[in-house]
């Protein structure tokens, strides 16, 4: 009997070690999966409700700068050509025009005769604009134009345009709302007019109603609202049927990557406390690297870079430990910190040099935060340290949000510093918010400096931005370079400065004293 019951037990046991588990990792990933869906429901619910706010906007500035016009003649040759150039500035207009008696008699393309009926308005919004949502404007395949009328203008958009992203979600639903008119602006899949009660007079709100993960956000600009909806039932099924084939080794790997896990936050956890002692200790240094102007190869700048030799002997490199900082929300206190030894070392250099500059690297976190323009004014104050001497330094994935990121640039300038866009051509920059940064450089990154003058598929990409650089009037910097071939290509083409290995390495800053001490003597 006893050994029945051994037996039971450890059948049970067994079950059980088994069974728990798996159960515990079905839940988990559910639920975590469910929060995935939720977080990608947000990010797209911000990029539908930008969208549609930056076509509020642009209406808006079309009629203002429309009514303000001196022109007395509805459709005179001066006013339609002012329409014209407003809806070639406006990304999402695809029409502007003057309407009377609910016809549109002239626009941006031109006079219309016969007149264009454009129907009856739906809705006025909480501010004051008329509402038409498909109207035939003769144009485009037949294509339904949204259209927003104030006074006797109107502007038309695509409706897609609000909502085109993420094509490959088909599953998903997203739209633009209309509040006040309780009806959809544009939309793509399955909507219920009742989750918009779940937003009443908040600026955001999210939800399971039992079928969809919904997530909405109330524009703070506009009469409208966005929404995402995930379907949660296709998110369980899929997940369940991929947990079902992975259930024989799931218990094996599922135990190795428990452990990997454990081993990994623990580490993740001591290279967080190493970096924050690290900074209290003031181990990280700085080292400058030339910046060089091609035709003289006189030195005008230098970047400085982070390094951080640690007691154990070993180096770090800037990409590991940059990126960990970003993690653990430690961006604020490196960038202060390397102002702080900026404040330091630059005297003495500009002592030697007082034409030179320094060039420092934000963050995007810099760019969204106005911490940074007080952060540079106080770095001014050094005696010493003129605006001219300080140049900052972003990447392109510092200005998705183009927004802020302008009105912090716009800050940093009025300073008198100068900014750079960093690694150009790596990252996404629409044109218009490049021209509207109102940025000083553009750096070409070193992955397209290697490759100019070979057969490479990426050799033509640094004449592209040497080209879209000098549209803007913008000074061009080739970074990485290594050789003289390089280098020849880059003058030959217009590129005023470079930095790289060909010229100098990143120095300490005793070093980059006694190079600037010797070019002087010579």
């Amino acid at each position: 009997m006893r050994k029945k019951l051994t037996a039971k037990l450890v059948v049970a046991i067994g079950i059980l070690g088994i069974a728990v588990p798996l159960l515990a990792a079905l839940y988990l990933a559910h639920s975590q999966s469910m929060e995935a869906e939720m977080r990608l429901a947000d990010t797209m619910v911000v990029e539908v409700l930008r969208r549609t706010d930056a076509a509020g906007d642009q209406a808006r500035a079309a009629y203002e700068r429309l009514r303000s016009a001196p022109y007395s003649e509805t459709c005179s040759d001066q006013r339609i050509a002012l329409m014209r150039d407003i809806d070639m500035a406006s990304g999402y207009l695809q029409l502007l025009g003057s309407v009377t008696d609910g016809r549109l008699t002239c626009s941006s393309l031109g006079r219309h005769d016969p007149p264009i009926a454009l129907g009856p308005v739906e809705w006025v919004s909480a501010l004051g604009a008329g509402i038409r949502r498909a109207v035939d404007l003769g144009i485009g395949d037949g294509h339904r134009f949204l259209t927003l009328q104030k006074d006797d203008i109107v502007t038309a958009m695509h409706p897609e345009s609000l909502i085109d992203i993420f094509v490959d979600r088909e599953d998903i639903a997203l739209g633009a709302y209309g509040r006040s008119g309780a009806r959809l602006l544009s939309s793509r899949g399955y909507f219920d007019s009742r989750w918009m009660k779940h937003l009443g007079d908040a600026e955001q709100a999210r939800f399971f109603d039992g079928r969809y993960l919904v997530s909405l956000r109330a524009s703070t600009r506009f009469d409208t609202a966005a929404y995402v909806a995930v379907p949660a039932d296709y998110l369980r099924s899929r997940l369940y049927r991929v947990a079902f084939l992975l259930v024989p080794i799931a218990l094996v790997l599922g135990a190795g990557l428990s452990f990997g896990v454990v081993k990994l936050a623990q580490q993740r956890s001591s290279l967080r406390t190493e970096l924050r002692l690290a900074l209290k200790r003031s181990e990280f240094e700085l080292h400058y690297q030339p910046i060089l102007e091609l035709a003289t190869r006189r030195i005008v700048g230098v970047e400085a870079l982070l390094r951080w030799p640690r007691r154990e002997g070993e180096t770090l490199r800037p990409d590991v430990f940059i990126p960990a900082a970003e993690d653990y929300g430690l961006v604020r206190q490196f960038t202060e910190y390397v102002l702080a030894r900026v404040a330091l070392d630059a005297p003495h250099l500009l002592k030697i040099r007082p034409d030179c500059y320094v060039s420092v690297n934000l963050a995007s976190s810099d760019l969204h935060s106005g911490t940074i323009v007080e952060s540079l004014r106080r770095l001014l104050q050094t005696n010493g340290i003129a605006p001219a001497n300080l140049v900052v330094e972003a990447t392109e994935h510092s200005f998705l949000d183009p927004v802020l990121a302008r009105r912090i640039v716009t800050a940093i300038r009025e300073l008198g510093v100068r900014v750079a866009i960093d690694d150009f051509g790596t990252g996404y920059s629409s044109l218009p918010y490049l021209t509207s940064l109102q940025t000083d450089y553009l750096k070409i990154d070193k992955v397209f400096v290697e490759t100019v003058g070979t057969d490479s598929a990426t050799s033509e990409v640094a004449l592209h931005i040497i080209r879209i650089a000098e549209s803007l009037g913008l000074k061009v910097i080739g970074e990485g370079v290594e050789t003289e071939v390089q280098a020849a290509f880059l003058r030959d083409h217009g590129v005023q400065f470079a930095q790289g290995w060909l010229f100098h390495k990143a120095l300490p800053i005793e070093q980059l004293l006694a190079l600037l001490r010797a070019q002087a003597k010579a």
